[in-house]
C-alpha cells in the first residue's frame, strides 16, 4: 500500500535530516549523474534565462547546472524544510551565487513567478496519487512563460515492468516500486499533457543503465553472493553509455507550453 502525502513528506524530512550527502535523494548517484547531464544539455539547447527546479531536494543537481551556466538565474524549491536547509548549505559550500532555494509544495501552491524553463527529477512520483500529480502538472504549467519548456524526468510503470521482465529471465527477483512512489502510466499522462503542452522529445534515459546495473551487474553479484554496490565501476561505465530501449523506469520528456 502506498504511503499518504504526510507519510511521504515525513520520509523525506527524516532522510534529509540524517543524510546530507549526494545520496539523500537517491542512493543511486550515477542515475543522478545521467539526469544532471541530460538537464545541462537541454539548457544549452534551449538557452533559457530563468530556470526553476521543482522538488530540488538537496539542491546538488540545481547547483551543478548553475555552476556551468553562471549567466542564468536558477531557483529551486522543495516541500521539505530539511532538504532546503541542505540545499542552502550546499550552495554556500560550492560558492554558487546564481541560485536560490525556498520551501514550497507544488501539489498545493503555484510557483509564484514565471520561468521559461522548469524541470523535475523524480519529484512528481513522490505525490500520493494521480490527482495530486495532475494538480502539480497544472501548477507547473501556470509557472511557465508563454512557450516555456518543461523538462519532466520521472518514473514510468511501463519501463519498470519491462526491466523486471528481463530480470526474471536472468533468474533475478523483481524490484518493487517503493511505497513512497507513485509511478506514471504513459497513456494516461500523455493524454493529459496533450491539452497543455507540445511534446518535443521523449527518451528513456535509464534503459541502458538499468540493463547493465540492474541485470548484468546484479547477475554477477548474485553469482558471487555479494550485495550490489552503487559505487561499483559497472554503474559508472553504464552511466556513460548511449540511451537505447525502454528497459528502465526513468524517462525524460521535453514539453513546450501551448
Amino acid at each position: 500500500m502506498n504511503k499518504t502525502s504526510s507519510e511521504i513528506k515525513a520520509y523525506w524530512e527524516n532522510r534529509a535530516s540524517t543524510d546530507s550527502t549526494a545520496q539523500s535523494t537517491t542512493m543511486d548517484i550515477w542515475l543522478r549523474y545521467i539526469e544532471a547531464e541530460y538537464i545541462k544539455k537541454s539548457i544549452h539547447r534551449y538557452q533559457p534565462k530563468m530556470i526553476c527546479d521543482v522538488g530540488c531536494g538537496d539542491g546538488l543537481t540545481t547547483i551543478n547546472c548553475a555552476k556551468e551556466n553562471p549567466s542564468i538565474n536558477f531557483f529551486g524549491f522543495d516541500y521539505s524544510e530539511s532538504m532546503i536547509r541542505n540545499a542552502e548549505r550546499n550552495a554556500n559550500f560550492h560558492q554558487v551565487n546564481n541560485v536560490s532555494f525556498s520551501k514550497n509544495d507544488i501539489a498545493q501552491n503555484l510557483i509564484g513567478q514565471s520561468f521559461d524553463f522548469i524541470f523535475t527529477t523524480r519529484c512528481l512520483i513522490n505525490l500520493e496519487n494521480w490527482h495530486s500529480q495532475r494538480v502539480a502538472l497544472d501548477n507547473i504549467y501556470k509557472g511557465l512563460s508563454s512557450g516555456g519548456i518543461y523538462l519532466m524526468i520521472e518514473n514510468f510503470q511501463e519501463g519498470q515492468d519491462l526491466f523486471n521482465s528481463v530480470r526474471r529471465e536472468f533468474g533475478l527477483s523483481e524490484i518493487a516500486v517503493r511505497d513512497h512512489n507513485y509511478f506514471f502510466e504513459r497513456p494516461r499522462l500523455f493524454d493529459y499533457l496533450a491539452k497543455k503542452f507540445e511534446i518535443l522529445e521523449e527518451v528513456n534515459i535509464s534503459s541502458t543503465y538499468y540493463l547493465v546495473s540492474r541485470i548484468i551487474y546484479s547477475s554477477i553479484c548474485s553469482d558471487n553472493r555479494e550485495l550490489p554496490n552503487y559505487n561499483d565501476i559497472h554503474h559508472q561505465l553504464a552511466a556513460k553509455l548511449p540511451f537505447v530501449g525502454e528497459y528502465g523506469p526513468v524517462k525524460a520528456i521535453i514539453l513546450r507550453k501551448i
